[in-house]
């Protein structure tokens, strides 16, 4: 009688520990891929993203700017590697120097000099920016509304600045 009794807390805390493990193992598994990441992008990124990019432009006043853009990826072309580990929420501002979007929740954000902006096209309701840093051609993609209005204005700033 005992036993039947003792049956369902013991499995219980089987459950509990199984269920405790596997979101103790993916978090883990998350956090390591978010950093190994994190890694490849300084590398391969610079300075374009970074935690002094949301210094250099507080003082400066936006063109077109949304709270509410959403970082689909970044990946370099010539080895087809992605940059971003997740889509992430952001917001994005455009300057006449420079196109910024920084993700919510992290402490650097990315800033392209207009300059160095080759190519913006749109693609499955995205806004494509391709870029060149250091002989590395980078295509960033992110989503947001009025994505029209955004493409017309980078390719009117990239057209002045050429």
């Amino acid at each position: 009688m005992l036993m039947f009794q003792l049956m369902p807390g013991l499995l219980y805390v089987i459950v509990l520990t199984a269920v405790f493990t596997v979101l103790l193992v993916s978090l883990t598994a998350a956090s390591l891929l978010s950093q190994a990441r994190a890694i490849v992008r300084r590398r391969y990124l610079g300075s374009v993203v970074s935690r002094r990019n949301v210094y250099k432009v507080a003082k400066l006043r936006p063109i077109l700017a949304t709270p509410t853009a959403l970082l689909l990826q970044v990946k370099d072309v010539e080895t087809n590697r992605l940059l971003t580990t997740f889509k992430r929420p952001a917001t994005m501002r455009l300057y006449e120097q420079c196109f910024y979007i920084k993700p919510y929740f992290t402490s650097g954000a990315y800033l392209i000099r207009v300059n160095d902006i080759d190519n913006v096209s749109t693609a499955s309701n995205a806004l494509v920016v391709t870029f060149v840093h250091e002989d590395r051609v980078i295509v960033l993609q992110c989503r947001a509304p009025h994505i029209s209005k955004w493409r017309d204005s980078l390719r009117w700033l990239v057209s002045n600045h050429k």
